[in-house]
């Protein structure tokens, strides 16, 4: 009889590494037809998606908040190419449940895979750990992901945090969810008066 194990249900994005962020949010949105979610930048002092990671992209081809991430670094990271390492900075993929994100992790801890670490909040919102695979490349494994409403504006979230994945509260974090989108359509009622058909902001 086979072992049944965990498995993620598909590659749900990639991480960049580029060299210069204008141009490659302008390639992907207005050559290859992508759709901007964000942009961000990290203070100095703030540790963001990996300590290197100064400013960044998130750009979409669906409602899910993004398929591809682009990443520019901080100065003096040490880095292969021109004085910096380009390319892939990590591969994501997404889980159906927050049950089988747990076993995932359980399963993967017990083969002597290395976690380098759990989080949650940023762009995205996903509850996530990180792990690396045999050449060292990071992987990134979640559930939940927010979803971009009829109006195309992301909802705010939380600043990245270290989790432990064993406590945290997967029901709470759903709840929060909810509440977040029950009080934007609240917002957009207020402000147009009614809600129409396609008033489905914030659905999972």
């Amino acid at each position: 009889m086979t072992n049944v194990h965990p498995g993620a249900t598909k590659i749900g994005h990639v991480g960049i590494a580029v060299r210069d962020l204008e141009k490659s949010v302008a390639f992907y949105s207005e050559t290859v037809g992508l759709e901007l979610t964000e942009r961000f930048e990290y203070p100095e002092d703030e540790v963001g998606h990996g300590v290197a990671v100064a400013a960044g992209a998130f750009v979409r081809c669906g409602p899910t908040h993004h398929c591809l991430s682009l990443f520019t670094f901080k100065d003096g990271v040490v880095t292969e190419v021109d004085g910096r390492v380009y390319g892939l900075h990590h591969i994501a993929f997404e889980l159906p449940t927050p049950e089988r994100l747990l076993e995932l992790y359980r399963h993967m801890k017990g083969r002597g895979a290395e976690i380098v670490n759990a989080r949650e909040g940023g762009p995205g919102n996903q509850p996530r750990f990180y792990t690396k695979d045999p050449d060292g490349n990071l992987l990134e494994f979640y559930w939940g992901i927010d979803q971009i409403g009829w109006d195309g504006i992301p909802r705010e979230y939380r600043p990245i945090t270290e989790i432990d994945l064993e406590e945290f509260d997967f029901e709470a974090y759903s709840q929060r969810l909810a509440q977040d989108a029950r009080e934007a359509k609240a917002v957009h009622r207020n402000s147009a008066g009614a809600v129409g058909p396609k008033d489905r902001s914030w659905s999972r």
